[in-house]
């Protein structure tokens, strides 16, 4: 007799299961992701992507200001795009592959989007000792923000990066402005030896 009812009560459920499914949605893509800042990059914006790879993901051409190291003589440059619902300024270097043949890769991923979030919840308005509470078991270097410095201003601008020291290339930059968090970096730092 149980091998009877076996058979019965287990058609019962699966129909019941199937009937249950009926007109729900698939569950969405969890949006924390598409804007995670990590040591790995942004969402799915990652460092060491091609400029090719780029665009493919944002399904647009990225003009760059300095498509020869004629230009400015460097052999970096950025470039600002919208994915999704952000801003992100994108920071490129060449990567000379044969002669004067290169291609473009990703080297660092920032954002000033309140979007844009680390896996522990830290994002823009965060302050200095949140950030250090945060990565206490991290290397963390703080220090003045030469590139935005502004003598005329009485602003406090300084940059606090947080390496990892297994991958010792890669790190999150706060910069922060009066002691609030205003931008969010995830780069590749090259020592002085590189």
């Amino acid at each position: 007799m149980n091998k009877i009812f076996l058979p019965i009560i287990s058609s019962l459920l699966f129909i019941t299961a199937c009937s249950n499914n009926k007109g729900k949605q698939p569950a969405p893509v969890d949006k924390n992701y598409e804007y995670l800042i990590s040591m790995e990059g942004i969402g799915p914006v990652k460092l060491e992507m091609s400029q090719e790879e780029l665009e493919k993901l944002l399904n647009k051409k990225i003009p760059l200001t300095n498509p020869t190291d004629t230009v400015s003589g460097s052999w970096q440059d950025t470039a600002t795009v919208k994915y999704k619902d952000i801003d992100l300024k994108i920071h490129f270097q060449r990567n000379y592959v044969k002669g004067d043949s290169f291609y473009m890769y990703v080297i660092g991923v920032e954002t000033s989007s309140p979007l844009g979030k680390t896996s522990s919840g830290l994002s823009l308005g965060a302050d200095r000792s949140t950030i250090i509470d945060t990565y206490e078991n991290n290397l963390i270097l703080i220090w003045p923000d030469y590139l935005q410095e502004d003598t005329s201003s009485d602003k406090k601008r300084y940059l606090i990066d947080v390496r990892d020291e297994k991958q010792n290339s890669r790190e999150i930059s706060f910069s922060v402005v009066n002691k609030k968090v205003v931008s969010i970096k995830a780069g590749i730092h090259f020592s002085d030896s590189e």
